[in-house]
């Protein structure tokens, strides 16, 4: 104890050192207006400490701010200097110039190597390159079988809280979310699959648990210190047990394709073009050299952190703003009957027609975003239209802020899924809206997710009634934004 005390000590007149340094070194360029609550030498740092709960407080503290201050303002967090971005047209140029991600993903690092969520530079650009195929349109309207039945069985789970008052209904959709990821990007549907999406995604939560503590409590982000701490020591034991569960994953498909000599299907083949799932594609890349067995396993873990939390977590929350906002919901269904009927299955060519449906996701991802801060590091001078950002410094865009631009009307406080339904309106906002992120780096499976979704939504919406109070909701954010508490009501419809 007393060396990790000594070291924190020596840690931190380092950073006051460093501070010292680089705030000499960026004159030419002024920084913007100071973030509230700032106390010399340590800046804003204490403002982050606490659990994940705070991140999310502090997230929304922070967007007033800036919003309030022409939208782009400063913080000091440790040794760094940090732009808050609301502007939309300044974050897009953060989104599509800044593409080196914050140094909290090199924590992450450790666990996902460098897949697509955390890779940077030209290795980025080769994997989505090469992932791309695997998450076209389609690809995902080969999926649609599997959507229906997932959508299906989820009902199944939780059709006896009919009529029994509230509950949380996000437990039901992360493990229906991860059923389907793993039938659709892996071919995994055995009955042992609910056992293993519970235990991958209790051993995930809490290495993003430690994820976010280390960043929030600045003397572990030196690796010295975060060693002798001890938790490195339980980080290396969750990530064995992620990394044996990936390595089932891989072992379990290159079974599969040996047994069955498994080549490119001819369903999976269009115009000359070659399109397949995610895990057929992996191995044929593996196959001819591609890509390496250690890049095979990081895009597999990143694939199932990336392909089920944000999807569930998103659902989860737009099924609390649905049932706050009856009249919503009520217009949603009447498009869903007079797209789908009563109970038949969602087809490919129904996607399209689910316009309403669509607007009402986007309007949730607009309220709350699912990626509430996306955190870039500045490479290099970036001209900003009113500053000019350091070299060396850190950038969070907060759609909290670009979301609530006037561009999106004059009412960005209130749930309105039809501000979609202006062309105007849409036109606009598409530039400033972070749902899926922006630019470059936008999220590689936004199509599979937004059909996913209108899938579930449709068999739920057609069967169900549902009630919730959006001002109970209360929120994390472990990388994403997660709802801790999301309870709705349920009656069947007659």
């Amino acid at each position: 104890m007393l060396t990790v005390l000594l070291l924190c000590a020596l840690w931190a007149g380092c950073m006051v050192l460093a501070w010292r340094a680089y705030s000499k070194k960026g004159v030419a360029h002024p920084l913007p207006p100071a973030m509230p609550g700032g106390i010399p030498i340590i800046g804003h740092t204490h403002l982050i400490s606490g659990d994940t709960a705070k991140i999310w407080k502090i997230l929304n503290t922070m967007t007033d701010a800036c919003m309030q201050n022409g939208g782009v303002m400063h913080a000091q967090i440790g040794r760094d200097i940090y732009y808050l971005v609301t502007d939309p047209e300044d974050a897009m140029t953060v989104a599509n110039q800044c593409l080196h991600k914050h140094f909290i993903y090199d924590y992450v690092r450790t666990w996902l190597g460098n897949g697509l969520l955390t890779s940077s530079g030209a290795l980025w650009q080769r994997h989505r390159k090469l992932l791309n195929p695997a998450f076209t349109v389609p690809v995902i309207h080969k999926f649609l079988g599997i959507f229906n039945s997932m959508a299906k069985q989820f009902i199944s789970d939780v059709e006896h809280q009919v009529g029994k008052g509230p509950f949380e209904i996000g437990p039901y959709l992360r493990v229906i979310a991860f059923q389907t990821f793993s039938r659709t990007a892996f071919g995994i549907d055995d009955d042992g699959v609910q056992d293993f999406a519970r235990e991958y995604m209790r051993s995930s939560d809490q290495v993003m648990n430690m994820v976010i503590h280390r960043f929030q409590n600045v003397w572990l982000h030196s690796d010295l210190i975060f060693k002798l701490s001890g938790l490195k020591k339980k980080e290396e034991r969750l990530l064995k047990h992620l990394d044996d569960m990936a390595n089932q994953v891989i072992e379990r498909k290159k079974e599969e394709m040996s047994n069955s000599n498994e080549k490119l299907p001819n369903e999976w083949s269009t115009a000359g073009a070659r399109y397949k799932p995610l895990m057929t594609l992996l191995m044929e890349l593996k196959n001819d050299d591609t890509l390496t067995d250690k890049e095979i396993k990081e895009e597999v873990d990143t694939a199932i952190v990336a392909g089920f939390d944000t999807t569930s977590n998103t659902l989860t929350c737009l099924l609390v703003l649905l049932g706050t906002y009856p009249e919503v919901q009520e217009k949603m269904y009447e498009e869903m009957i007079e797209v789908l009927g009563p109970d038949r299955d969602v087809e490919k060519d129904d996607i399209r027609k689910l316009v309403y449906t669509e607007a009402v996701i986007k309007e949730a991802l607009r309220v709350l975003p699912i990626g509430p801060a996306l955190l870039r590091y500045v490479e290099h001078d970036t001209k900003l239209k009113n500053y000019t950002m350091r070299a060396g410094s850190q950038c969070v865009i907060l759609p909290l802020g670009t979301h609530r631009d006037p561009l999106f009307g004059d009412d960005v406080n209130v749930f309105r899924p039809e501000r979609w339904l202006d062309p105007n309106v849409a036109a606009k906002g598409n530039n400033a809206f972070y749902g899926f992120s922006i630019g470059k780096r936008s999220c590689i499976g936004k199509t599979y997710a937004t059909i996913s979704m209108k899938v579930t939504l449709s068999h739920f919406i057609r069967l169900f009634r549902i009630r919730a109070n959006a001002d109970d909701m209360r929120f994390k954010v472990d990388m994403v934004l997660k709802p801790t508490t999301a309870k709705i009501t349920m009656e069947r419809r007659t």
